[in-house]
């Protein structure tokens, strides 16, 4: 293990990997060793493989989807580990312009609006937290605010708390991961929406380059007041997920699934329902400053209850079923260290059998980021 050390110190990063690789031969579950691991990829420039070793230790939520920026956090926090620190730290604020447009769809045809174009100014400011609480175990905590103000004044403005606390250790070469998150948004009309819940996730380590992740989380979705009480509801879902680094170590490809059950709906005129979905990214990074990535979902959502469609006929009754499909994408450049420039996209678009339910709208913005 020393030797290791004593040649990531020394930028001899090809070496330190085998030293490292040797010492997790004789303890598998080495928190030292598996982050000089990660650490190796990192000086390497082998971020995929980096950030699939860094998190069979280290578990942050709420981090930018591109891996250049995932990487620089968990090496901030191993490196800072390794110099004997009891509290490892990162912050970020990330600011810009951006342009919102809801586009045609069976809804817009029926009520109008399509076309319209909503300039708004995106704010987000957060951090994160890691201490050991044992030899094995370590506790990661983050928080995460977004804000976004429209130039519309008919349009509200978006407020997002995002929070999670959990536990994570090594086992052999997978992870555990257990704890609460949650999320409090402002709906409009001092209306807020508050989530909160308990997850568990399983990391299945397959070597170097892939990493398959099994995950659990029953929450609650509470609207304490107003209108949108009714929408009050438990949900239950599982996860898993397959992650591959190509062998360039700068390129990774995920695959995703997830399914679910939604109720306790009080009195939500659809009642109950079922979900199920898929989804994948792509991230490559060109160089040590240059990344880009772009990620797709797909959501099916089928209720229990029927529901009178007003705008064909009020008299016929229909069970509700939506798809859901969003595309997104971008481009982050840093240009100093701890600075990146962030152009962005994002496409959604939802189809339901009810026609005033649907819904299509896209997203343009250009940010820039500060990591602390």
């Amino acid at each position: 293990m020393a030797r290791g050390s004593e040649l990531l110190a020394a930028g001899e990063y090809a070496a330190a990997r085998a030293a490292f690789v040797e010492a997790l031969e004789a303890d598998p579950s080495s928190v030292e060793a598996h982050l000089g691991l990660a650490r190796a990829y990192y000086g390497l420039g082998e971020y995929s493989r980096a950030v699939i070793e860094f998190e069979k230790v280290l578990s942050f939520d709420n981090l930018p989807r591109d891996l250049l920026e995932q990487a620089a956090i968990y090496e901030q926090a191993a490196e800072e580990y390794a110099a004997g620190q009891k509290w490892r730290a990162f912050y970020y604020a990330e600011t810009g312009v951006g342009n919102y447009r809801e586009n045609s769809s069976t809804a817009t045809d029926i009520f109008g609006g399509a076309g319209n174009h909503d300039t708004f100014w995106p704010l987000r400011v957060g951090g994160g937290w890691n201490t050991d609480l044992t030899e094995r175990h370590a506790f990661n905590a983050t928080l995460d605010y977004r804000f976004r103000w429209y130039d519309d004044k008919d349009r509200r403005n978006d407020s997002d708390l995002r929070w999670n606390f959990n536990l994570s250790r090594p086992v052999d070469d997978d992870s555990l991961r257990f704890g609460t998150r949650g999320r409090v948004s402002y709906r409009g009309d001092g209306q807020y929406r508050n989530d909160w819940g308990l997850f568990a996730s399983y990391g299945i380590g397959l070597g170097p380059n892939d990493n398959l992740t099994l995950g659990g989380e029953v929450r609650e979705r509470r609207y304490p007041r107003g209108p949108l009480r009714s929408r009050t509801r438990d949900i239950a879902e599982l996860t898993g997920s397959w992650t591959h680094s190509l062998a360039n170590g700068r390129t990774a490809l995920t695959f995703g699934a997830n399914l679910g059950q939604e109720w306790a709906t009080q009195d939500r005129p659809d009642g109950d329902a079922s979900f199920w979905g898929v989804n994948g990214e792509v991230d490559h990074t060109f160089s040590d400053e240059l990344d880009a990535f772009f990620w797709w979902s797909y959501l099916n959502e089928g209720y229990d209850d029927e529901r009178p469609d007003f705008t064909t006929d009020s008299g016929l009754l229909a069970t509700r079923n939506d798809d859901l499909w969003n595309f997104g994408g971008g481009v982050v450049w840093r240009f100093a260290p701890g600075w990146s420039l962030r152009p962005t996209f994002e496409y959604n678009w939802e189809e339901s059998n009810i026609p005033a339910l649907a819904y299509s709208s896209t997203e343009l913005w250009l940010t820039v980021r500060k990591s602390f």
